[in-house]
């Protein structure tokens, strides 16, 4: 028999929490509702640069063993950089609390669509770089798209009838946006860094097509 050789023998998966029958549990671990119970807990210092995230993480991955070439496994070890979490590991609160990543989520997606999200600082490069991680897993996709689903939309005739949803044009379809881009709007869209499958992820797909 043939001996297995591992070449990443510290390579680490995310271990979700999940109920009895198989789902993701969405409340928080003891050890998160100690840390959102008690401020004293809570990092307070001032957010870091991207650049020196990354860097740590990669030691961090080198030295325990693992595969820098797999970005969930290198983000997984980036640290988180803002909120009652700041100072723990993107996988750590991939494992500790699911129901506040989905809050996250949808408080985004609800900035982007009132047009209040700006994306600028360090805190801010930390949530995107979170979001993006997070959604590289099937399950959180899985369980942001079942949650979604038992929402009520009103249905619309075409893709292009879709409503903007956001900013000052936020009654305008995107038909609209496209057929208007000479104003300059539609190349604004485009140029926002913003999270995937948002209302303004979606309309830049559109415009892109």
């Amino acid at each position: 028999m043939k001996k297995t050789i591992s070449f990443f023998p510290g390579r680490m998966k995310v271990s979700f929490r999940k109920g009895p029958s198989g789902h993701l549990r969405q409340d928080p671990s003891d050890e998160a509702m100690r840390i959102k119970n008690n401020p004293a807990l809570q990092d307070r210092s001032p957010a870091r640069k991207h650049d020196l995230v990354k860097v740590d993480a990669l030691t961090v991955v080198v030295r325990r063993g693992g595969d820098v070439s797999d970005q969930q496994e290198l983000m997984g070890e980036y640290v988180l950089q803002f909120g009652k979490y700041k100072g723990k590991s993107f996988r750590w609160l991939l494992e500790n609390n699911v129901g506040y990543i989905i809050y996250l989520i949808k408080k985004v997606d609800e900035e982007e669509r009132d047009g209040r999200f700006n994306p600028q600082g360090h805190s801010k490069d930390s949530l995107l770089s979170f979001l993006e991680y997070a959604r590289s897993f099937q399950e959180i996709e899985d369980l942001h798209k079942y949650l979604l689903s038992r929402q009520p939309a009103a249905p619309v005739a075409s893709e292009a009838d879709n409503l903007v949803g956001f900013g000052a044009r936020t009654k305008d379809t995107w038909r609209q946006i496209w057929e208007s881009r000479a104003d300059g709007y539609a190349a604004f869209v485009l140029g926002v860094k913003c999270i995937q499958n948002s209302k303004m992820y979606n309309l830049q797909q559109y415009l892109l097509k």
